[in-house]
């Protein structure tokens, strides 16, 4: 199974989750949880003394499974004052909804092996705390087991772009390429990550091209391991040129994206449908200069923040969030391409909420805890991306490999 290498985690209970995440359950696990009467361990409100009688789950439109009904503060409606979860504390950690067990991880079945990706919207993971994942190999193949069991999906073909699909060697190969060009050492002996994802982005436009991905596939990967050679040693600079303006108008449309999922979240707005709507509105104004900020998010006041790599917490976080989507690149879910660009457009977004939320502290520099904030809610967005009409917009705000050539983004 592949996973990020040099990442860690154990679970710090800090509720997050809990309190953000739209909680499936097969029909099999609601029934064993209310024969275990679990509408006794469910609370309407986080201050309710007793339970309240309702069923605590129900039906997801359109789909097989139900999901735990939220408190009115948005929260799950298992979730104890201490911040625990009361089906862990009445049955066992063993026994807690399958979804819940596998965040932050996801398992994706491909054509060359089993992929176990992490998400940074969990502050843990951003934090790089507890045990390595190298440590819980046992327990990965434990959640993967039961997962395959739940939710069995086909595997699928790992594609360079629609319609190329590459090797198994290919595909390990590039990713150890990408992940060296990545690593490249500044004059600081620091990664240099504006310099090196303009390599990458160089590199995979060069794979890319039409005339490439036309080579019958003993030449292509002749091709590739030539260019693979020319791109790690290559001394030139990288390529200077800018995104392109639509490049950095599709960022607006990324930032309104995950910018709507945080307003969804709020437990006031997400009842008031009206108000929903008008604050969307507002949004969509404001992030093409036709109105003030809305909700704390001010892209004309976040200008003044300064965001710079050379603080050794903020280059930290970027560079394990970038390492850790190379380390498992391949999932299936996207053409490789799709994914770098994926990856960098979420950061992209990331470092622009990150300088909205220090401008609304009141900071001159984006430090850590406004950075992992940023970086918290754009991997928010990451949960809507389910395959269907979120991810083909999403795909397409991303920017292609232009999002590599915009970071980090002056907006």
């Amino acid at each position: 199974m592949l996973f990020p290498q040099d990442q860690r985690f154990t679970c710090a209970q800090c509720g997050r989750c809990c309190h953000r995440t739209t909680v499936p359950i097969t029909a099999v696990e609601a029934d064993a949880y209310r024969k275990a009467g679990a509408a006794q361990w469910f609370r309407e409100r986080a201050d309710d003394p007793s339970a309240g009688g309702r069923d605590p789950f129900e039906a997801i439109p359109g789909q097989l499974f139900l999901r735990i009904r939220k408190r009115e503060d948005g929260a799950c409606g298992f979730l104890s004052p201490a911040g625990l979860c009361r089906i862990h504390e009445t049955l066992g950690a063993d026994r807690k909804p399958l979804a819940c067990r596998l965040f932050p991880f996801r398992f994706h079945s491909t054509d060359a092996g089993e992929v176990a990706t992490i998400s940074f919207s969990c502050p843990t993971v951003i934090a790089n705390e507890g045990a390595t994942l190298t440590s819980q190999t046992r327990e990965l193949h434990v959640l993967h087991t039961a997962w395959t069991r739940a939710m069995p999906e086909p595997p699928a073909a790992i594609e360079l772009v629609r319609g190329h699909t590459l090797t198994d060697a290919t595909i390990a190969g590039l990713r150890g390429v990408l992940g060296e060009l990545l690593d490249r050492p500044a004059p600081d002996g620091r990664p240099d990550l504006r310099s090196n994802l303009r390599r990458i982005g160089a590199f995979l436009e060069d794979l890319s091209r039409h005339r490439v991905r036309r080579l019958a596939p003993d030449a292509f990967t002749a091709y590739f391991e030539l260019m693979s050679r020319h791109a790690l040693n290559n001394e030139a600079p990288p390529s200077t040129r800018p995104a392109s303006r639509l490049t950095r108008l599709l960022l607006r449309g990324f930032l309104l994206t995950a910018v709507s999922v945080q307003l969804h979240l709020d437990p006031v707005l997400s009842r008031r449908r009206l108000a929903l709507r008008v604050a969307l509105a507002r949004l969509l104004a404001h992030l093409h200069g036709l109105g003030p900020g809305v909700a704390g998010y001010d892209l004309g006041r976040s200008a003044s923040v300064r965001l710079a790599f050379d603080d050794e917490a903020v280059h930290a976080i970027a560079y394990r969030y970038l390492r850790a989507g190379l380390d498992t690149l391949g999932t299936g879910r996207r053409p490789i391409v799709e994914e770098v660009s994926m990856t960098v457009a979420h950061l992209n977004a990331a470092c622009v909420l990150a300088r909205m939320h220090a401008a609304a502290a009141g900071k001159r520099e984006v430090d850590a805890a406004s950075f992992s904030r940023g970086l918290l809610e754009s991997a928010d967005l990451s949960h809507a991306d389910d395959g269907g009409q979120m991810s083909t917009f999403l795909t397409a705000f991303s920017g292609g490999l232009d999002a590599l050539y915009l970071f980090p983004p002056m907006t």
